[in-house]
């Protein structure tokens, strides 16, 4: 079973600078999960259909900074001539970044949504044609502290809605006058788009948002253990 992460630093986690290539991420933690011999989550997913083979190979393709387009060219040049039966994708933070720092015109925002959506479109696409089994589009996510990301957040919410629009572009609902913001998380779609806020918010609130964010973009490592957990029910590609 071979898994592609792709995405920008929260999956990149200095995977580049580790002896075996997964950062010290959410990556790191599913694939020790995977490969752990005395799971039993291990042992559960290995028993369901087309998930028997002995080992899990895991990929780190994270790369600091990357926007769509950027993660995109990525996996052209180096992972599509792989067989991935998982592709997971994290991205959109910095479409919102670039957007909030830079002070351009609604034009050039627009432009920049519009490319980011025709990239990821295109590699969901290719990633179909390629007949990977299941595609993990993970929404990024902020907090509120510190408290100028407050001010992030309608951009991050138009960065979120153009990668609605690219997933069901890419896996339109067979009822063709669906609403594009439903169903996207069913475990029935080959690419199913997966929430990270809304664990992340609970936990923050729980025990406070330092425990699970750094800067209130990067993630501690309890951060990226709810990532991991928020990951893990939808690793099983069903059918093969």
């Amino acid at each position: 079973m071979n898994l592609l992460f792709l995405g920008d630093s929260i999956t990149d986690c200095g995977h580049c600078f580790s002896e075996d290539g997964l950062g010290d991420g959410y990556v790191k933690m599913i694939s020790q999960k995977l490969n752990d011999p005395d799971s039993s989550y291990k042992q559960e997913l290995r028993s369901g259909p087309g998930l028997c083979r002995a080992e899990f190979h895991v990929t780190n393709g994270g790369t600091d900074g990357f926007t769509f387009p950027r993660i995109y060219q990525k996996w052209k040049r180096q992972y599509s001539t792989g067989n991935w039966d998982i592709v997971s994708i994290l991205g959109g933070v910095n479409e919102v970044g670039a957007i909030m720092d830079s002070g351009m015109s609604e034009q050039a925002v627009a432009s920049l949504l519009a490319s980011s959506e025709q990239a990821l479109y295109t590699l969901l696409r290719r990633l179909i044609q390629k007949d990977t089994r299941r595609i993990l589009v993970l929404e990024p996510f902020l907090f509120s502290h510190p408290a100028y990301l407050i001010s992030w957040m309608p951009t991050l919410d138009r960065v979120r809605q153009m990668i609605r629009n690219a997933v069901f572009m890419a896996e339109p609902s067979p009822d063709s006058a669906a609403d594009p913001a439903s169903d996207f998380t069913a475990s029935s779609r080959r690419i199913c788009l997966v929430p990270l806020q809304p664990a992340l918010d609970t936990y923050a609130a729980e025990h406070s948002c330092g425990a699970v964010t750094a800067d209130g973009i990067h993630l501690t490592e309890q951060g990226h253990r709810i990532v991991c957990g928020c990951i893990f029910p939808l690793l099983s590609p069903g059918e093969p």
